[in-house]
C-alpha cells in the first residue's frame, strides 16, 4: 500500500508528530511495521534528535532553501538550538547536505531532564482536540528550558506519568498526546500547577526568546552570547585563573541548589561534579554545553537581557 495522503502540519506541530500521525493512516497493527514500509527502516521518533530521517516525509516536498528553512524553523527544534550550533551544521541542515561531521546534535542531550521524553500540556491537548480534531506534539513544549506551557504559564508540561513515571521517548508508542490516562498504568492525567521562582522564570523566558528570535538560521540573533557570553562576562567580572574559578564554581553549585535548578538535569547528575553544571564548561567548551547551562551561567553572572551583552570589547553590563 502506498501513502496517498500526508496530513498537513498544524501550527507549532513538530514534524515527527506529523510523521507519527501519518503512520496511523497505514492501518498496520504495529506502527514500527508502517515505518519500515514507508522509510525502509525503523528508528525511534525521538525528541533527542534535531534532524531525523523520518523528517524527509515533509522535507522532500519543499522547494529551495527558504521553504526548507521555514519548515525547520516552525516544525523542529533547530531554530531554538541554532544560536549555539556550529555554523556548518546549520548550513548543512538548510542545504540538505548533511554528513556525520555536520549533522546537528543537541549537546549533552542525555543529561537533560526535559529533552529525553516528549512533553505536552494537558490543557493545550484538550484545546487542540476541540480546534483541530486531534491533539499533537508541539515544538514549543519540547524546549528543555521550559518547565511550564508558554500558553498556560502556570501549567507544568507533562513529561511522564506522575504515578509510574513512564515517559514517551518514541512517538510510535503514542502518536498523539493522551489527555485522559497513562498508557502504562491507566492513571488519570490531570493538569499540574508549577510556581516559578525568579530564576526558572528568567530561564524559561530567555529560552522562548531564543526560539522566537531564530528567523535567520545562518546568522542567529543571539549567536554571540550563546557562544562567547559566559566567557566574556567571566573576564569582565575578573573571574579568571584557577582559584577564582574554583570559588565561582562553589558559589554556582550553591546557587543551583538554592533555587532548585537541578530540575533541568536528568536524575543522577551530580551538581557538584558534572560537566553540564560546571561554570568552566560554557567558558571553554561553549559548543558542547546545552542551552540551559549557558542561560544559568549568564543569569548567575548577573545578566538581565540577552541583548545586554554586545559583540564588542567594551560592553555595558
Amino acid at each position: 500500500m502506498e501513502l496517498s495522503f500526508i496530513p498537513p502540519l498544524f501550527p507549532d506541530e513538530h514534524m515527527l508528530s506529523g510523521v507519527a500521525r501519518t503512520l496511523l493512516l497505514f492501518g498496520d497493527k504495529a506502527l514500527a511495521d508502517a515505518q519500515q514500509r514507508l522509510f525502509g527502516k525503523t528508528v525511534a521518533l525521538s525528541t533527542e534528535r534535531l534532524m531525523h530521517s523520518a523528517m524527509t516525509l515533509y522535507l522532500q516536498h519543499v522547494k529551495g532553501v527558504t521553504q526548507r528553512k521555514n519548515l525547520l524553523l516552525h516544525h523542529s527544534l533547530i531554530g531554538f538550538y541554532s544560536h549555539g550550533l556550529p555554523h556548518k551544521a546549520v548550513r548543512a541542515a538548510l542545504e540538505n547536505n548533511m554528513r556525520d561531521s555536520t549533522t546537528p546534535f543537541i549537546p549533552q542531550v542525555t543529561k537533560l531532564r526535559f529533552a529525553s521524553s516528549w512533553r505536552t500540556c494537558p490543557l493545550c491537548a484538550i484545546e487542540d482536540e476541540r480546534q483541530y480534531g486531534t491533539a499533537f506534539w508541539r515544538v514549543s513544549h519540547q524546549l528543555h528550558t521550559s518547565i511550564t506551557c508558554d500558553r498556560h504559564p502556570k501549567v507544568r508540561l507533562v513529561s511522564g506519568c506522575s504515578k509510574c513515571s513512564a515517559g514517551i521517548t518514541d512517538l510510535k508508542v503514542l502518536p498523539v498526546p493522551n489527555v485522559e490516562s497513562c498508557l502504562h498504568c491507566n492513571s488519570s492525567i490531570k493538569p499540574e500547577l508549577f510556581e516559578h521562582n525568579e530564576v526558572t522564570k528568567w530561564v524559561q523566558d530567555r529560552g522562548l526568546e531564543l526560539w522566537n528570535d531564530a528567523e535567520d538560521l545562518i546568522r542567529p540573533a543571539h549567536v554571540h552570547i550563546m557562544k562567547y557570553g559566559v566567557a566574556n562576562l567571566a573576564s569582565y567580572l575578573g573571574i579568571i585563573g584557577f582559584s577564582r574559578l574554583e570559588i565561582a564554581q562553589c558559589d554556582f553549585v550553591n546557587w543551583i541548589k538554592e533555587f532548585d535548578l537541578d530540575v533541568y538535569y536528568a536524575k543522577g547528575i551530580s551538581v557538584e561534579n558534572d560537566f553540564v553544571t560546571n561554570i568552566y564548561s560554557p567558558i571553554r567548551h561553549a559548543k558542547a554545553v546545552p542551552t540551559v547551562t549557558h542561560l544559568l551561567a549568564l543569569r548567575f553572572f548577573g545578566l538581565n537581557r540577552l541583548d545586554q551583552l554586545k559583540p564588542k570589547k567594551n560592553a555595558n553590563f
